[in-house]
């Protein structure tokens, strides 16, 4: 099958399907497409105001009452959309925070903070378990109800689903709170990886940017990551709690990250192909190509430290276990048993 609509060689049957599809994936709203991504957000915005905001039917089971306004959820995506640029103010307050701060904490002894620890990640744990439950039946109605070129291509207008709008505008408003996480790190004096302050600081800046662009693929990029974030933050809370969790729990959840970053490559490339065939796909250009080698740099990051924290981990234990006498599983066994 050709994806390209430039294809010659595929015959008139292609021809056909591909005049099929471009009208089997008509979106459901007014499309400007001799107009910037800008543009076209501040007609949908104007065209918005004139059809109701759906609030029966919605794939909950329950709302709350401030989840159903949109007048804040409207306000603050313009907002971004004139403002996302201060995105990168934030990061680099974030960067010289973090570098001052280890260079102040060198000559001063670690700061304690377990009751804050356990008040910041029982805080981002309730967030992100609220925030997944309010994004998954939105992406499962996306694919299931409609198709996966819609769940890829086409946007969710937030008086479609006022729900999930309302926790899009927070999934990008969160980026800037969770900068947080480092300051415990710094002044508890733990080691600082290249790939967390790294991965703080670039989905803060794709996360304002992408919001202001009002993505179809955030439905991914969003869900993927608060389900990943209600199990990460959960396990940090045991940990500050000094509650003993197995080490595979750790291991599942790099895995899962790893599994989120294939999943945005995935997006970028469908969104890709869509609009290199001629569908009417709304992520930009742009858009695809810096969340691509995001997505990429963050799975090649995450998988080393898979192989760090893991893999070399269970080989040495293997070297131990042959010059102690015990058999390979016994020492696997113990490396994967609480810590």
């Amino acid at each position: 099958m050709c994806w390209s609509s430039g294809c010659t060689s595929c015959g008139s049957s292609d021809g056909r399907l591909h005049e099929f599809l471009k009208k089997r994936t008509k979106p459901p709203y007014p499309v400007y497409n001799n107009l910037s991504r800008y543009e076209q957000l501040k007609k949908y915005h104007e065209y918005a105001k004139h059809i109701p905001t759906q609030k029966e039917n919605l794939p909950y089971f329950f709302v709350f009452d401030w989840e159903l306004d949109t007048d804040w959820a409207e306000c603050v995506h313009m907002w971004l959309m004139d403002h996302w640029p201060l995105s990168f103010v934030f990061a680099a307050l974030y960067l010289i925070l973090v570098f001052w701060g280890r260079h102040w904490m060198r000559n001063r002894p670690a700061w304690e903070m377990k009751k804050s620890l356990i008040a910041w990640n029982l805080f981002l744990s309730v967030f992100s378990i609220l925030g997944a439950s309010r994004a998954i039946p939105e992406f499962y109605h996306s694919i299931r109800g409609n198709s996966l070129y819609y769940s890829m291509c086409l946007g969710n207008h937030l008086k479609h689903n006022p729900v999930v709008a309302n926790w899009g505008i927070l999934f990008a408003i969160s980026k800037v709170i969770e900068l947080g996480d480092t300051a415990f790190i710094v002044l508890r004096k733990q080691r600082l990886l290249f790939l967390h302050w790294y991965h703080h600081i670039t989905v803060l800046l794709y996360a304002w940017f992408s919001c202001a662009q009002g993505i179809p693929t955030a439905r991914y990029f969003a869900t993927l990551n608060y389900t990943v974030h209600a199990l990460m933050y959960p396990y940090y809370l045991a940990r500050a709690a000094k509650i003993r969790v197995p080490r595979r729990v750790a291991m599942f959840i790099t895995l899962f990250q790893l599994t989120q970053m294939i999943f945005g490559v995935y997006a970028n490339a469908y969104s890709y192909f869509a609009k290199k065939a001629g569908l009417h796909c709304e992520t930009p250009w742009e858009n695809i190509y810096v969340s691509a080698l995001m997505y990429l740099s963050y799975f090649l990051l995450f998988l080393n430290f898979f192989i760090d924290a893991y893999i070399r981990h269970a080989f040495k234990g293997m070297k131990n276990a042959a010059a102690q006498g015990k058999s390979v599983g016994e020492e696997l066994e113990e490396y994967l048993k609480i810590n």
